[in-house]
C-alpha cells in the first residue's frame, strides 16, 4: 500500500473532494485525520472511514484553531488544504462582506493550513507534502467568480512559492486544479446545478460539448489525482498544478 506508516491531515474532510481522499489514503495505509466546522459530516465520515480515521473542529480561518490540530498530530507527514466556500458575488451591489468570507475561507484559510503544516514538518526533519486543492477557476474567468477565482488564483502562488522556499527541508507543495464536481457546493438552492438543463445544454451538449469527456467529476476521481502527489514513489514533482477538468479548459 503506497501510504503505509503516513499520517495525513485533510482540512474539509467531511464532505466532498476531502471525504473521497479520507477514504482513498485509508485504502492505501494512512491514518487520516479530518478537520472542518461541518461537525456532522466529519462525525459521519470518521464513522464510514472507519478507526484509521479520526476528525476534529476546526475553522481554517482562526490559527490558533489549525495550530491545534496540527499540534495534535504526532507524526504529520502529508496535509491536503481543502476547506473551501462557493457563491455567487456581483461585486457592484452585493456586500463586501460576502467577498471577505470567500477571501478568508479559501484564501487564508489555505495560508494559515500551509504555515502550521510547514512549521511541524520542518521540526520534525522528516520532510512531508502538501497538496492544496485549487481550481479551473484559478486560470480562466466566469461571472459572478471574481471573489473565488482571485481567492484560488492566489493559492496558486502560494503553493509555487512554497514548493521553492522548503524545497530545502524536503517538503514537496503540489495543487489540483478540479473542474465541474460532483460535491455539495455544487448544490444550488436545493438542486444540483450538474443536473439543470442549462448546465447539460451549456456544457455537454453532445454537438458542442465544452468538457469533452461530457460529464462532471466525481470527488473520487480528484481523490485520485491527490493520491498522486501523496505518493512518496512521487519525490521530483513540486510546485505545478494538475488539471482535472475533463478537459474542460482546452476548449477555452
Amino acid at each position: 500500500m503506497l501510504l503505509t506508516g503516513k499520517t495525513c491531515l485533510i482540512t474539509g474532510g467531511g464532505t466532498g473532494i476531502g471525504r473521497a481522499t479520507a477514504f482513498r489514503f485509508v485504502e492505501e495505509g494512512a491514518s487520516v485525520w479530518i478537520a472542518g466546522v461541518d461537525l456532522d459530516s466529519l462525525k459521519r465520515t470518521a464513522a464510514e472511514v472507519g478507526p484509521n480515521c479520526l476528525w476534529r473542529p476546526c475553522d481554517v480561518t482562526r490559527q490558533e484553531q489549525i495550530q491545534q490540530v496540527v499540534d495534535e498530530i504526532p507524526q504529520l507527514d502529508v496535509v491536503v488544504s481543502n476547506a473551501a466556500v462557493s457563491n455567487s458575488i456581483d461585486l457592484l451591489s452585493d456586500p463586501l462582506a460576502r467577498w471577505r468570507e470567500m477571501v478568508e475561507v479559501n484564501m487564508w484559510g489555505g495560508v494559515l493550513t500551509c504555515r502550521a503544516a510547514g512549521q511541524k514538518m520542518i521540526r520534525q526533519g522528516k520532510g512531508g507534502r502538501i497538496i492544496i486543492i485549487s481550481s479551473i477557476l484559478s486560470t480562466i474567468a466566469e461571472p459572478g467568480s471574481t471573489h473565488y477565482a482571485m481567492a484560488k488564483a492566489a493559492l496558486n502562488q502560494l503553493g509555487r512559492q512554497l514548493a521553492v522556499e522548503w524545497a530545502k527541508d524536503g517538503i514537496l507543495v503540489n495543487l489540483i486544479a478540479p473542474g465541474c464536481v460532483h460535491t455539495p457546493m455544487s448544490y444550488v438552492s436545493g438542486s444540483n446545478e450538474f443536473e439543470s438543463e442549462w448546465f447539460k445544454e451549456f456544457f455537454i451538449n453532445p454537438e458542442r460539448p465544452r468538457v469533452p469527456l461530457m460529464r462532471p467529476a466525481q470527488p473520487e476521481e480528484i481523490a485520485e489525482a491527490v493520491l498522486f502527489f501523496a505518493n512518496p514513489r512521487n519525490s521530483y514533482c513540486t510546485g505545478t498544478m494538475l488539471v482535472v477538468d475533463g478537459g474542460l479548459t482546452i476548449k477555452y
